[in-house]
């Protein structure tokens, strides 16, 4: 991880990834991690989201803020309309407004834009 300009950096293990985020720790906090292996949750406002019926798991571009994502979902959260799923590094999804999360079942293939502003928050 980079951190700079209330950015963050997260370079995926095995990758050429390089996903730019907002982050609202200040860098003074995250310091001790750049470089560093890092957990934390990132959360992203989809687009009208699609089912996929082929393909991989890719988020584009591959150096940048995300704005083409391609995932596999891993859980859904219907109180706050909002998917959990797998694309290159997991990431909550706030669904479109006009979709429910219902609409979205543990495994299926889906993809979407992604509004600018995507976050990471760093966890303990």
């Amino acid at each position: 991880m980079a951190a700079s300009d209330g950015h963050v950096v997260l370079r995926v293990p095995g990758t050429n990834y390089m996903i730019r985020l907002s982050c609202a720790a200040d860098e003074r906090d995250l310091a001790p991690q750049v470089g560093r292996r890092v957990r934390g949750i990132v959360h992203a406002k989809a687009l009208k989201m699609n089912h996929a019926a082929g393909g991989g798991v890719f988020v584009e571009p591959v150096d940048g803020h995300p704005r083409i994502v391609q995932g596999r979902v891993i859980a859904t959260d219907i109180g706050r309309n909002r998917v959990l799923a797998d694309v290159v590094v997991p990431m909550w999804l706030e669904v479109a407004p006009g979709q429910a999360a219902s609409d979205f079942a543990t495994g299926q293939l889906l993809n979407f834009y992604v509004q600018s502003g995507a976050t990471f928050t760093p966890v303990a």
